[in-house]
């Protein structure tokens, strides 16, 4: 039956066009239909409030946005479907280059109108620039037009190219489903008590996985490339066709590049997840968990998953010593939007001789990126005389009513400053990396190391995709069984080996004994090196040294 539907598709002409133009014409009239609704007058009153707070206008574009283009999505899906039914070949490029462009539209706009107020006026007042940004943004378009353009190089590749791809493609998608899948079953049984607990049905489950998909992919395609490419290039060996395919004129290194570009391909994915998206994963995965064990406190599920999002730190103490002030603070969200917020604030103000000249004590706080003001809700505060408190002005429980509002002198501290010591690498981004170092270039090195050096493993690891490639797969053209199972063995030798290594090595980097690029770097140089050594021993058609420390030393055969 279905057989028999999917056949009745395939034998309509202009299917995929028609229904196409259909999706264009009918999502071009829900979007008009949809603005002019926007300017009746009954949305006069949503204006006005825009208008009084301007910052909720990007939020405001951001919804209606994102709404539209999920409703482009079902409106041009069945004409996508039809030719990815219908069209073979080169002619599934034409839609498979529409869609990604759809999907790039959809996704930088979407990232652009949520983010764009806070790469202007970062919401922690670091130093924050428009440059990262944009980078991020050109890697999300590469991404999403990546599918296109790896299908039109397959199409117009020769015969024992597409051979070799196929033969890699099947392993590697397993070994990253199959990768991905026990790590998702070992995090699912150590954390079923936790949903369990809360009452998370199917559905939490699995979106709260899929929003680990990034940071799981990031760990996982490097071995899954190395497995993939050892196994391919062995079953081929194991029949000869690698053999056949060097006799018949080819060189090594050019029977081996459809493997390297699915290790650049690799590289590009890793580094577009790894950028910002893979962190931001990690990040609220704990604070998920970290919610999700909070509800004895009598939290309800639904309230939880509306705080999932955010990521807090609690009890934080900061000292500025070159103004006298001293700031505690019960809890600060660091997730963008609420990252100026915060909750149970002391504020001390000393003068040089360290007696007491000011006192704030609020239930909520929030400092204004726009303004750079701090403003203090549900405040009491205290002007003191030798030490003596002499001043109290009491302020209402009316929240946004009534404030203290600092703008004179202008104090220094921002929420990046306070949280300096707070935030960990591991769960920033590139740009957050970026500003962090900028705001902070006042603190000693040894503080600022760590950032440092996970700022260049952000853009190091990636590169580690195709360097395993470049080392699996010399090893993985052999000519015997005994050979292959000696490929095989140095290959994954070589990787625990990178993998130990750069974990020594970025905690030297850390620690101050190395400069932060040595660090990130250095393990990848040594990569290259050795990928470089062994392809120039299999394409020249040499025996490579042993690897074995115990023949190094032996004596030489009298003849």
């Amino acid at each position: 039956m279905v057989g028999a539907v999917l056949r009745g598709v395939r034998a309509v002409p202009w299917l995929a066009s028609v229904l196409g133009l259909v999706g264009v014409g009918l999502f071009t009239w829900l979007t008009l239909r949809d603005m002019r609704g926007l300017a009746s007058d009954g949305m006069a009153a949503e204006h006005l409030r825009y208008v009084r707070r301007p910052e909720e206008r990007w939020s405001m574009m951001a919804v209606f946005f994102r709404e539209h283009m999920r409703l482009g999505t079902w409106c041009l899906l069945p004409g996508l479907v039809a030719a990815l039914l219908r069209l073979r070949g080169r002619d599934l490029v034409l839609p498979v280059t529409l869609a990604g462009l759809w999907v790039a539209l959809a996704w930088v706009g979407g990232d652009f109108l949520t983010n764009w107020e806070n790469v202007r006026y970062d919401p922690m007042g670091m130093d924050a620039s428009a440059g990262p940004y944009f980078v991020k943004l050109g890697l999300m378009v590469l991404l999403a037009l990546s599918p296109a353009v790896l299908l039109l190089l397959y199409h117009g590749s020769s015969l024992m190219d597409r051979y070799l791809v196929r033969n890699f493609a099947v392993p590697f998608f397993l070994c990253t489903g199959g990768i991905a899948g026990i790590m998702i079953t070992m995090d699912l049984l150590n954390h079923a008590n936790d949903f369990v607990e809360v009452k998370f049905g199917v559905g939490e489950v699995l979106g709260f996985y899929v929003r680990q998909l990034p940071h799981i992919l990031t760990t996982i395609v490097e071995p899954a490339l190395l497995l993939a490419t050892l196994y391919a290039l062995g079953k081929m060996s194991r029949h000869n066709e690698l053999i056949s395919m060097i006799s018949a004129g080819r060189s090594v290194v050019r029977v081996l590049m459809p493997l390297f570009v699915a290790g650049l391909w690799c590289s590009l994915v890793v580094l577009a997840l790894n950028f910002e998206m893979a962190p931001q994963a990690q990040r609220v995965q704990e604070q998920m968990l970290k919610e999700a064990r909070d509800t004895v406190r009598g939290k309800g599920k639904k309230k939880l998953m509306a705080e999932a999002d955010q990521t807090s730190t609690y009890n934080v103490l900061y000292r500025n010593r070159e103004a006298h002030r001293t700031w505690y603070i019960w809890k600060v969200s660091l997730t963008p939007r609420e990252a100026s917020r915060f909750t149970e604030v002391w504020l001390l103000e000393q003068n040089e001789k360290g007696e007491m000249e000011r006192a704030i004590f609020a239930r909520n706080a929030r400092w204004s990126p726009e303004s750079r003001v701090w403003r203090f809700y549900q405040a009491w505060e205290y002007g003191f005389t030798g030490g003596v408190p002499v001043v109290r002005l009491e302020h209402p429980r009316r929240v946004y009513k009534e404030l203290i509002e600092v703008t004179e002198p202008v104090w220094s501290e921002t929420p990046g400053i306070i949280l300096s010591n707070r935030l960990d690498p591991e769960h920033l981004g590139v740009p957050e990396l970026l500003s962090w170092l900028r705001t902070n270039e006042a603190l000693p090195e040894l503080t600022r190391a760590r950032f440092a050096v996970a700022r260049h493993w952000r853009l190091a690891l990636p590169f580690r995709c195709f360097l395993m490639v470049l080392i699996a797969a010399p090893l993985g053209i052999v000519a015997s069984r005994r050979n292959m199972l000696g490929g095989v063995s140095a290959a994954v030798g070589l990787f625990v080996l990178a993998f130990f290594l750069s974990t020594v090595v970025l905690k030297a980097g850390e620690g101050g004994y190395l400069l932060p690029v040595a660090a990130a770097w250095a393990v990848n140089g040594a990569c290259a090196l050795a990928g470089c050594w062994i392809l120039y021993f299999r394409a020249a058609g040499r025996p490579m040294p042993s690897l074995n420390p115990f023949r190094w030393f032996r004596r030489a055969e009298v003849l």
